[in-house]
């Protein structure tokens, strides 16, 4: 989220100026004015720092100095945003608890891995509070007025059939006759041709699998599992066309070897009901609109404020 233009010349000052800045410390430079709060230089550094010892890692002289650059901008974009969000909550009178605050300070702290037993600072605790207006006030300004009717659900169900598209699913086995096992492609044939007269006889698929195939499912009993139409060699996906469920095809020939396949399921390509996706498609649909609704407000808050960039 970014304020698309900062002002940096004041045209007039607010009347409540002159008491935000006699809060300000004389050593501590300000770098923003938003309405009447500011935000002073070692604000923007202390949010800066968080961030130094991954960026020194990536980076090294000039370029690190160009990346700090514009990651201190990024982030005087943010406090300003925070700090007109903030100023929303006041005029809304959102308050919070002592306890709410206390219990989201030793979380913060707590993710910082500081030590639990020490009680918050008063930094934490005003970061604590800050963060807990930011959420109410999202919340009451876009959370709440989210909505997606179910057409809408329908709607985009409808126009984005693909992304719910489901492969064409077949279980099959194999006994495979290795080449190199076998001493030369003609008598790996014979051993083909021994296993399908066999088959024809009446013995199990999976005795012969266990018996004869060189490949590593054979103590399985040759079963090669579920796999994904289109994801098998470009003949076997034709002899599986051709298949029914229980049907065992001609012999295949490929670079390994040569291999009998036994169907033993089928599970033909289609498209995930509309119910089973419904709640993803409303969450994708409900983010995009708070994006969309946070921006359109943070936009209408930036138009009608007063901000001045010192830094």
């Amino acid at each position: 989220m970014q304020i698309i233009l900062l002002i940096l010349i004041a045209i007039a000052l607010p009347s409540g100026y002159g008491l935000a800045q006699e809060r300000v410390d004389a050593k501590d430079r300000i770098a923003a004015i938003v309405n009447e709060d500011v935000i002073t230089l070692s604000e923007l550094q202390e949010e800066l720092e968080t961030f130094m010892p991954q960026l020194s890692a990536q980076f090294s002289g000039e370029d690190l100095q160009q990346q700090t650059k514009q990651l201190r901008y990024k982030l005087l974009v943010s406090m300003i945003e925070r700090k007109l969000q903030l100023q929303q909550a006041k005029i809304m009178r959102m308050t919070v608890s002592d306890r709410e605050i206390d219990s989201t300070a030793q979380d913060i702290r707590a993710r910082r891995g500081a030590d639990a037993n020490t009680a918050p600072t008063a930094n934490d605790r005003k970061k604590a509070r800050e963060q807990l207006l930011l959420r109410r006030v999202y919340q009451q300004k876009i959370r709440n007025t989210l909505l997606i009717p179910e057409a809408t659900l329908h709607e985009y169900y409808d126009s984005h059939r693909e992304d719910f598209a489901i492969p064409g699913m077949v279980r099959i086995s194999q006994i495979m006759l290795s080449v190199s096992a076998s001493g030369n492609l003609e008598k790996a044939r014979l051993r083909s041709e021994h296993v399908l007269n066999e088959l024809e006889q009446g013995r199990s698929f999976e005795e012969l699998a266990k018996d004869y195939s060189d490949g590593p499912e054979a103590e399985d009993g040759g079963s090669l599992g579920i796999m994904t139409r289109g994801s098998l060699l470009p003949q076997m996906e034709e002899i599986i066309d051709r298949l029914g469920q229980g049907d065992i095809g001609q012999v295949i020939e490929s670079p390994v070897g040569l291999h009998i396949i036994r169907v033993d399921e089928k599970k033909p390509a289609g498209f995930k009901p509309f119910e089973e996706v419904k709640k993803d498609i409303e969450n994708k649909l409900l983010q995009e609109q708070s994006q969309r609704l946070y921006q359109e407000w943070l936009s209408e808050l930036t138009d009608t404020a007063f901000i001045e960039v010192r830094f």
